[in-house]
């Protein structure tokens, strides 16, 4: 007959017990299942995009996949949460879960939406390039004239920017909202449209440096139409000086409508 003996901790390598999933590791499961839900939902209503520029949308269908595996781990007790945690997992999924579900939607005509809407307009990673206008529309070199439409501020922006002698002289149409930097002089504004680099949280204005002798009736961020020359100037106050490419203004009204949507690169 064999006896056993049995030692106290004679038992630390026999395997450990599986944890059994509870209630702390369904409702992270939830968490993680939910977020990636809304990221889902996000990028097939294109709603995304009121949030952060089209190129983030293969980083997004990544993060919900991935969302999604983390999930079916909770849901299986992979991960052990407690009380405190799935707590945790509440307040810093469920948050950012209501924004993207709930985006940013067309209001009255104020903040926001006054200068994006929501559209993205990518600006052409030709446009700098000397032959960047072969691709843009209203120029009429023979009269030295340039219309701007709406959805090509960006891209011609970014032409006339980088081959500014190319155009001194020219005559230039466009519309944009006012916008006054600290460092521009009393007869000074910029004539922007709205940038976004990566997400709406650095959503930042951006345009053509422009010379009116009537700014003291316009307001910042009111949408004006403009009839302008572009000429070789030197604009901004003492200390904050610079010369470059702007726009003298001839013509200003107000803009029959505000031009929708933001830029990025794309």
């Amino acid at each position: 007959m064999t006896n056993t003996l049995n030692f106290p901790g004679s038992d630390r390598h026999a395997p450990a017990a599986r944890h059994a999933p509870a209630l702390p590791d369904r409702i992270e499961a939830i968490c993680f299942a939910a977020l990636g839900a809304a990221i889902v939902y996000s990028t097939t209503s294109g709603s995304y995009i009121t949030l952060t520029t089209p190129r983030s949308l293969p980083y997004l269908i990544v993060g919900a996949i991935l969302l999604f595996a983390l999930s079916v781990a909770a849901w299986l007790g992979v991960f052990h949460a407690d009380e405190r945690s799935s707590f945790r997992f509440l307040v810093a999924l469920v948050i950012p879960t209501l924004l993207i579900a709930v985006p940013f939607q067309p209001g009255n005509g104020t903040g926001f939406d006054t200068y994006a809407a929501g559209r993205a307009i990518a600006i052409r990673r030709d446009a700098h390039k000397p032959a960047g206008f072969a691709h843009l529309h209203g120029l009429d070199e023979e009269r030295k004239t340039i219309t701007i439409s709406d959805d090509e501020f960006g891209s011609w922006f970014s032409h006339i920017d980088h081959n500014p002698q190319r155009y001194i002289g020219y005559r230039v149409r466009l519309t944009g909202f006012v916008y006054k930097p600290s460092t521009l002089g009393a007869h000074e504004f910029e004539l922007s449209r709205q940038f976004m680099s990566c997400c709406i949280l650095d959503m930042t204005p951006f345009g053509f440096t422009t010379h009116y002798a009537k700014t003291a009736h316009l307001q910042e961020h009111d949408w004006v139409s403009v009839d302008a020359t572009l000429v070789q100037g030197t604009y901004g106050i003492a200390g904050h000086t610079r010369q470059g490419p702007m726009l003298k203004i001839t013509s200003l009204h107000t803009a029959k409508a505000a031009p929708t949507g933001y830029f990025y690169w794309q």
